[in-house]
Order: structure tokens, then C-alpha cells, then sequence
């Protein structure tokens, strides 16, 4: 007797859909997975269907033939839009073998071939608006259905939807994604309540109708006016069956058409916004992909064959994600046993889980990386049977594969060619969207045309003009009389964005118009008619997320003939990396030909920071001034107005909000020991995790430190502030705020005072003993009386009362308010869409003998109540500090304190891995504590070992 195949213990009871989250189908089906292993049974509707992640597996339960035994309740909703189009028609349906033997030479090589000219047509009309909204945000799922869809559209049915000349997407789109939702929901209903929602009923009909009646129309037009293209309609239209001489009627040829039009635009729109995101996380990918497009002046439909590297990021893209993300199979016969012994019978409905499907271990090499090169040099004609399944299986499998992948070769190579391309959000990691296929959710990339591009757009299609070298500006000055200078920062937390713009807003003192821009922003557009200067930090021993293009364009050893200097900021406690990557950029810069204008600096955030950089910054503008009268210690008044249009914190490009659900003392505070908390946050909406990444938080000050400014400039707390800025800034400008909004959420109030901020306050003493006292403070014991003591701007005011400083000069000395990142101490196999933090919460007399010190975020986040939202994001760890795929790995963690936090995580993913019948390595954790009481989550460890 075979073993029992797994079913789940937990059930997720949405509406009637049993053991499956239905708003997040194929996550819910991977999360089982991760807990059940590579087979286990779900239930739908009360329907048992077994699901399958490994290539060994499918190799066992493999048969094309049965597809039809068993369809998908929301498939057969779904009929009412497609009928028995190809997808959904049972192989043993007439039309499915009439159509596939009218269609099947519509794919073969020499037609797709002819397309090339429309798929050229409608994908320079994408490049044409990409180059016309140059450095603008651009929603990549959007555009590439939208081109995806026009594609398909001209060459199948020489239409135009010309969806690039409108804003909104053809109504087509809404409707068909109307259907689809609806057709899914439909199905977790029960007809009663189908047949109740009266408008939901009558909308979902309406939009059906309009998609028919679009294709109906369009079939009318051709038989009206014929022509002699070798279209797929003609085809639909004309066709025989070469046996029987039957042909398609006017009902079938409209569902194979919106079939065609659902299946080739989703699927292809996908990949592609797939694959340019893995180009964008992968940046080495991006240098490789573009130095292979740019070997060939023009485009031709026989250079396609050529991109052997664009071809395998297109293959691996599909492995990683797969759009069509599962498929259906039967038993090739009664009662076999499957590798590992279990037993399915000849009726069993089983679903082919690609996501795991492709990242079996036993096929795959670092199943979980990006890696195009695995399909290079034989890799993908090597591959096992069954490995690779994206287009699905046998006769049942993609029959548009070859229309898709020419179309997708081309757009990319197009794209790469003709821009240099990033990330909106530099640490956007992929969420993904689901109707009837998936998509990245919440995508943006910003395109800016390359210098030296020469390509044709498409026969007969006027070439546009080349656009000068150029970089994206961030400020606009219109001082003619100024030298231009380009900042370039690379910046996480926000720390080296926030140097870059006080440099840029000094700028104009030493005779320079600054912009500032990510370095990624300016790959293959360095500027040498100017200084550039750049900023930037390591980030886990890896370039900060807008600087990654960057570092991997300097590493295709370009040849540069410019004048830079280079500024980096660090923590020397992280020994192995402090200054990792500031370095290696000055080195290759100087390597491709670049002279420094001064030696590159380092600021240590365990020290003096800003005053490094200040430091720095004055000697650069002491090679840089063209008025040496410029240099002295004042703080310049803002001259220019700014149009301000959000006034929303949006610091490290967090701008959701998750939820606190819980709140919780986990130890009290003592001498010895700060208190502890724990809670529980429901993420922003769309945002996943895994065990061992951050929660990057946007805090607020305290409430006591905003005080103490308050009393120190006389405002009271109701007070309104308009703020006019002459350049770039990360305040709110040009109408009123109050000011307790300003400083609590603003700016860092508790940053160490620099030596340059010292010397400032000191030439605006009035008595000349504490002047005397302020500039003592400058010098060798700064470290211990400042640094070592965290005294600040506001403590000096409040010790030397003769500063005049204004309220406008304060708040000009203080740095932006910068994101705080902390270890996510749960498993999404808790729950997928609620984190936990463990934290220290840090309250304790200043070491400057000034009242209290209170840390910034841990008392925010103390603070906040049950239902409060908070402003937060997932960001990912280092790609290796994660638990290992292979659960029998063996894991040894080592902590102390609230260290535990990422290892919480990782104890608890293996605990329901354990509970849910996986094989779990040793699993040892090292932790220490002061006292017994100290010892977090002792009884959830106890139960969990």
C-alpha cells in the first residue's frame, strides 16, 4: 500500500475555497509547498487535486492525453468568454483538432518571419514614447501590454488598437480583466449567490458581450473587405481541414480570437516585465545583455538569432516565472507509485506547480538565483524531460511560443539598445499580481535615451533625432553664470543623499550650478565638461541598490576622461566591508582614465560623520572656488521657490503603510538591561517577505526632544512654518506646516554636532568665553566630549545661551530624518502577510548629563498602538542569509540579546516545516542573556525543541 499523500493541517477559509488563499492562489500553493515538500493535496470546492513541484515526479505521472478528464471549475466560467477556443476546449473536442490543424502553420517559422515588420511596427512606437518621456516613471506592466497587445492585434488580425496614442488602456483590457476576475470569484461562489448579485451578473455579461461583439466586428469588416494577407484571421477565415475540408465557424473563429488576444498579450506583457526587472536586480546581466545588442548597428529579424544571451535571459526569466504559473496532468495509468512512495490513481487531478517545478535542486544549481548563463553552451538543450515547462505540456502547450518569443527577443534588444534604464524604487523587490497569469505588481522603471545610438526604428519609419549625452536632473537652476557640476549619490538609508543635496545647495557659494542624480542614473553618461563628485555607501558588502547598474558598468572597464572625486560613508564595525565600495569605485574610475580632484573621503558613522564630510566638502571647494572670498563659516539663506506637490514623507522611497497588530512587553527594563518588545505588524498591501529579510521603518522623534526645541526657539506647538527653499529639499516648501510636524518627522534632532556646526555656533556667540569654550570643543577632545557623549546641536544652545542661532539656521544644520532597518523575527510559513519585530527599547540618562537620551525609532515604535499605521517596506537581506531550500541543511545560529530576532524566524520556518512532516536538519541555536528573565521567547524555544 503506498504512502498517504500530505494534506494540509491549516486551512485558509476564503468564501468556498477550502485551503487555498484565492486572492493569492499560486503564493498560498508555494507556501504549502515549503511546508509539505514536493507533492501534497489540496481541496477546491471539494474537489482533491494533488499538486506536483518536482521534475522527478512529473516524469511519473506525465500524460497529454488526459487534460480533458478533469477542468478547472473557473475554467469552465471562463468558457463563457472563450468557449472552445484552443486553451479551453477539451482535446477531444472537434473544434480543438479542427483549429489546431488550420492554426499550427500560422506559428511555423517562415510566418512568424513575415511578422517581423508589424512587431517592429508597434514596438518602435514604444521606443518613440519611451525616448519622449525621457527620465518620467514608467509602469512597465502597463506599456508592455499595451504593446503586446497591439502586436498581436496587426499581425494576427491587421487591426490597430493603438494603444500608445491614448492615455488610457483600449477598452478591451478592462474588460477582459474584468472577466477573468470575475470568472475566478464566480467560482468560490455558489450559483444562488451568483445568481443574486444582480449588478456583478449584468457587468460580467456586459463585458463578455463587448469583447465578442469587438471580435465579431472585426470578422465582419475582413469577409466585407477581403484582402490577400497571410494573416491568422484569413487563415480562420479560409482554412480547411486538409482531411475532412471542414472550417472554423464565425462563433469558433471569435473564441480563438479573444483567446489569442488573452493568452499572447498576458503571457508575453509578463515575461517581459519579468525579465526587465531580473535585468535590473542583476546589473552585470544588464552590462552583458547591452555589450551583445550593441555588436549590431540595426536590428534586422536575422540579428535576432544572434542574441544567444538576450535568448537565455528570456529562458531564465521563465524558469524564475513562469506567467502561466501551473498546469494540468493525469496518471499515464491506474494506481501508480511515485518516487518516494506514494500512490495516485488514474482519476486524480494533478497540478504541475512551476514555480517549484524549476527550482528543483536536483535539476537546478542555486535554484532560487538568476543565473542566464545556465542556458548558454548546451545548459538548456541539456536540460532533464521536464524540467522546463513554462509553455506547457505536450499537444496541450503554447501553440503562439514562436510569435512570443520573436516579439520578446525583439523588444528587448530594442530597449537595451536604444535606453539606459532603472528602477523607480531602487530597493523594489518583486511582488507579483494575479489574474488569469502573473505579473510584477507595482513595477516602475524610469528609460533615458543612450548617447552614440543608431538604429532603425522600422522600415519606412523616419529615424528621430539623437539626443545629446545627458543625466537626469533632479534640480533645475536657471544661473547661467554658473559652472555645472553633477552630484552622484548612492544611498540606501538616505544618509548619502541627504550629503549629496546640502552639497549641491552649497554649490552656488563657489561659483557651481550642481545637479544631483543616482549613480545609476548615469551609466554610459559621464559627463567630462564638469567635476563629478560622488557619494555613496556599502550596503552588506554590495553596492546601495541605485548604485549596482553603476559599479557593474564601471567594471566593463569603460575608457573615461573626467575630473571626480569620491566621498564614502561607512561603519567600521562591519571591518571586512567599511568603505568597500566608495573604494572600489575610485579605484576603477582611476583605472579608466579618471583624474581626482582630491583624495576620496570616508565618513564612519561610529564617528565623526558629518563632520567628515564637511571637512571634505571644504577642501573640495577649496579646489573647486572661483572666488576665494567665498569660504567662511555662515549658514546661506534659501533664495528660490519650489513647487512642492506632496507633502507625504517619502525618505528610502517608503511610502505604505502596514498596521500594528499587536504591541507587547517581552522583558521590562532594568539597570542592567533596556526593555524588550515584540510586535506585529500587518504589512502594506502587496508586500511579502522571507525568514531572515527587514522591515525598514520611517520613524517620528520623540515628543520630549521636539519639546526641548521648542523651548529653546519659543514656539509653541501649534505654531505654523512656510518654508522657501533655494535648492533641492526634503522639506515640505512654500506653504504653511506645523512646525512639531517638521521636527518629528522631519529631521534627525540627536545627531552628533559636527566640528564645522561647532565652529558655526561659535562665531555666533556673543560672549567670548563661551566662544572660546564652543571652539576648545573642535579640537583633540571633540571625540570624547562630543562623539563619545552624543552631544548634539540643541545640548550646546541650551550650554551657551549667547548663540544666536535662528530657528531657520536650525533646522538648516539638521540632516534628513534617515529609515531604520530591523531583522524581521518571524516566517512567512507563520504568515505570509503579518511580520514580527524584537526590540531593544533604548531610554536612558544622556551621557551628556542633559535630561534624557531617547532612541529615535525604538521609542516611535514603542509608542504605537494597536491599529496605528506605520510608515514601512520589506527589504531584502543578503541573498545567502536566508534559511537553506534543502530543509535536512543543518542551520547553527549564534546570538545574544535581541540579536535572536532573524533566527525566530528561521527556528519557526523549520518548526512548521517539522510539524507539517518535512525532514529537518540539526537545527542549534547559541544564545546568550544576563538573567534568566532575558531569555526571549524561552517557552516558544522550549516547545519548538
Amino acid at each position: 500500500m503506498g504512502k498517504t499523500i500530505p494534506q494540509p493541517q491549516e486551512t485558509f477559509l476564503i468564501g468556498n475555497l477550502k485551503d487555498v488563499d484565492s486572492e493569492h492562489f499560486l503564493e498560498s500553493l508555494e507556501r504549502l509547498q515549503k511546508l509539505y515538500g514536493e507533492i501534497f493535496r489540496i481541496n477546491i470546492l471539494g474537489q482533491s487535486i494533488i499538486v506536483v513541484s518536482s521534475q522527478e515526479l512529473v516524469n511519473f505521472v506525465c500524460d497529454e492525453n488526459k487534460f480533458d478528464k478533469k477542468v478547472s471549475i473557473a475554467l469552465q466560467e471562463l468558457r463563457a468568454l472563450i468557449g472552445d477556443g484552443l486553451f479551453s476546449a477539451h482535446t477531444s473536442e472537434p473544434n480543438w483538432k479542427l483549429a489546431h490543424k488550420i492554426l499550427m502553420p500560422a506559428f511555423g517559422p517562415q510566418a512568424i518571419r513575415d511578422m517581423f515588420p508589424a512587431m517592429m511596427d508597434i514596438c518602435s512606437q514604444l521606443i518613440l514614447r519611451w525616448e519622449r518621456f525621457s527620465g518620467e516613471e514608467i509602469d512597465v506592466c502597463d506599456n508592455f501590454t499595451r504593446m503586446a497587445l497591439d502586436t498581436i492585434t496587426l499581425c494576427s488580425f491587421n487591426y490597430r488598437f493603438n494603444s500608445f496614442y491614448q492615455n488610457k488602456m483600449h477598452h478591451f483590457v478592462d474588460a477582459m480583466v474584468n472577466v477573468l476576475v470575475e470568472s475566478g470569484k464566480r467560482s468560490q461562489r455558489l450559483s444562488l449567490q451568483n445568481a443574486l448579485m444582480i449588478n456583478k451578473a449584468r457587468q460580467y455579461k456586459d463585458d463578455i458581450s463587448y469583447c465578442h461583439n469587438l471580435c465579431d466586428e472585426i470578422v465582419r469588416e475582413r469577409r466585407k473587405n477581403p484582402n490577400d494577407v497571410n494573416d491568422l484571421l484569413n487563415r480562420m477565415i479560409n482554412g480547411k481541414d486538409p482531411d475532412t475540408g471542414y472550417q472554423l465557424s464565425d462563433e469558433n473563429i471569435r473564441y480563438q480570437m479573444v483567446t489569442f488576444l488573452i493568452a499572447g498579450h498576458e503571457t508575453t506583457s509578463g515575461l517581459l516585465s519579468f525579465a526587465f526587472y531580473y535585468i535590473l536586480k542583476n546589473p552585470h546581466v544588464l552590462q552583458k545583455a547591452q555589450a551583445e545588442i550593441d555588436q549590431y548597428d540595426e536590428i534586422t529579424v536575422d540579428t535576432l538569432n544572434k542574441l544567444k544571451y538576450i535568448d537565455a535571459i528570456l529562458k531564465e526569466t521563465l524558469r524564475l516565472q513562469a506567467t502561466a504559473p501551473a498546469f494540468n496532468l493525469a496518471t499515464k495509468e491506474d494506481k501508480i507509485t511515485l518516487p518516494g512512495g506514494y500512490e495516485v490513481c488514474k482519476d486524480d487531478f494533478i497540478l504541475v506547480l512551476l514555480h517549484q517545478l524549476h527550482r528543483d535542486p536536483k535539476v537546478w544549481d542555486q535554484p532560487n538565483e538568476f543565473i542566464p548563463e545556465r542556458m548558454l553552451n548546451g545548459g538548456y538543450e541539456n536540460l532533464p524531460p521536464n524540467s522546463w515547462k513554462p509553455f506547457g505540456n505536450g499537444q496541450r502547450g503554447c501553440i503562439g511560443r514562436p510569435f512570443a518569443w520573436q516579439e520578446s527577443l525583439l523588444a528587448v534588444a530594442l530597449i537595451l539598445k536604444h535606453f539606459t534604464i532603472e528602477f523607480v524604487d531602487p530597493s523594489y523587490d518583486l511582488r507579483i499580481k494575479q489574474t488569469l497569469t502573473i505579473k510584477p505588481d507595482g513595477f516602475k522603471i524610469r528609460a533615458r535615451p543612450r548617447r552614440s545610438v543608431n538604429i532603425s526604428l522600422a522600415p519606412h519609419v523616419k529615424q528621430t533625432e539623437k539626443l545629446p549625452e545627458q543625466i537626469s536632473k533632479t534640480i533645475i537652476k536657471k544661473n547661467t553664470n554658473l559652472q555645472p557640476m553633477t552630484i552622484l549619490y548612492g544611498s540606501n538609508s538616505g544618509s548619502c543623499e541627504s550629503f549629496a543635496g546640502t552639497l549641491a545647495s552649497e554649490a552656488p557659494l563657489y561659483g557651481y550650478n550642481a545637479t544631483v542624480a543616482t549613480l545609476d542614473s548615469a551609466v554610459q553618461s559621464l559627463p567630462n565638461d564638469q567635476p563629478i563628485i560622488i557619494i555613496t555607501a556599502t550596503y552588506e558588502g554590495r553596492p546601495c541598490d541605485n548604485a549596482k547598474q553603476f559599479v557593474a558598468y564601471l567594471e566593463s572597464k569603460p575608457k573615461l576622461d573626467i575630473n571626480y572625486a569620491v566621498f564614502g560613508a561607512g561603519h567600521h564595525d562591519w571591518v571586512n566591508t567599511y568603505q568597500k565600495i566608495p573604494t572600489y569605485i575610485d579605484e576603477l574610475i582611476a583605472k579608466a582614465g579618471g583624474k581626482r580632484l582630491i583624495e576620496r573621503g570616508a565618513g564612519d558613522a561610529a564617528g565623526d560623520f558629518y563632520g567628515a564630510f564637511e571637512s571634505w566638502k571644504e577642501n573640495l571647494f577649496k579646489i573647486l572656488r572661483k572666488d576665494t572670498n567665498n569660504e567662511q563659516h555662515v549658514i546661506s539663506e534659501e533664495k528660490l521657490s519650489i513647487e512642492f506637490v506632496n507633502s507625504t514623507r517619502q525618505f528610502g522611497q517608503i511610502t505604505d503603510f502596514g498596521i500594528v497588530l499587536q504591541n507587547k512587553i517581552l522583558v521590562q527594563a532594568s539597570e542592567i538591561d533596556p526593555m524588550k518588545r515584540h510586535l506585529e505588524i500587518k504589512l502594506p498591501k502587496g508586500q511579502t517577505y522571507r525568514s531572515g529579510d527587514y522591515l525598514a521603518v520611517l520613524p517620528t522623534n520623540p515628543i520630549e526632544m521636539v519639546d526641548r526645541v521648542l523651548k529653546r526657539f519659543n514656539l509653541s506647538n501649534d505654531t505654523h512654518i512656510k518654508i522657501v527653499s533655494s535648492t533641492d529639499t526634503f522639506f515640505p516648501t512654500n506653504y504653511p506646516v506645523n512646525v512639531v510636524n517638521i521636527l518629528s518627522g522631519y529631521v534627525e534632532l540627536a545627531q552628533p554636532i559636527s566640528k564645522k556646526q561647532l565652529e558655526t555656533l561659535a562665531d555666533l556667540c556673543h560672549n567670548e568665553e563661551e566662544k572660546i569654550k564652543i571652539l576648545k570643543l573642535t579640537g583633540d577632545i571633540y571625540e570624547k566630549e562630543i562623539l563619545d557623549k552624543r552631544i548634539h546641536i540643541l545640548d550646546i544652545l541650551e550650554l551657551y545661551t549667547s548663540c544666536e542661532l535662528t530657528f531657520a539656521q536650525y533646522l538648516r544644520m539638521l540632516p534628513s530624518l534617515r529609515i531604520r532597518q530591523y531583522s524581521i523575527s518571524s516566517s512567512p510559513l507563520w504568515n505570509a502577510e503579518v511580520v514580527t519585530l524584537t526590540i531593544d527599547i533604548l531610554t536612558a540618562p544622556a551621557l551628556s548629563g542633559l535630561g534624557q537620551h531617547y532612541g529615535v525609532a525604538s521609542n516611535y515604535l514603542a509608542n504605537l498602538k494597536e491599529g496605528d499605521h506605520i510608515s514601512c517596506s520589506v527589504r531584502a537581506s543578503n541573498v545567502k542569509f536566508h534559511p537553506p531550500e534543502d530543509t535536512k541543511v543543518p542551520i547553527v545560529m549564534i546570538a545574544a540579546g535581541t540579536g535572536i530576532a532573524p533566527f525566530r524566524g528561521f527556528i519557526q520556518e523549520r518548526a512548521a516545516q517539522y510539524v507539517c512532516g518535512r525532514d529537518i536538519g540539526p537545527t542549534i541555536l547559541y544564545y546568550g542573556c544576563r538573567l534568566d528573565n532575558d531569555f526571549l521567547y524561552s517557552s516558544e524555544l522550549d516547545k519548538w525543541k
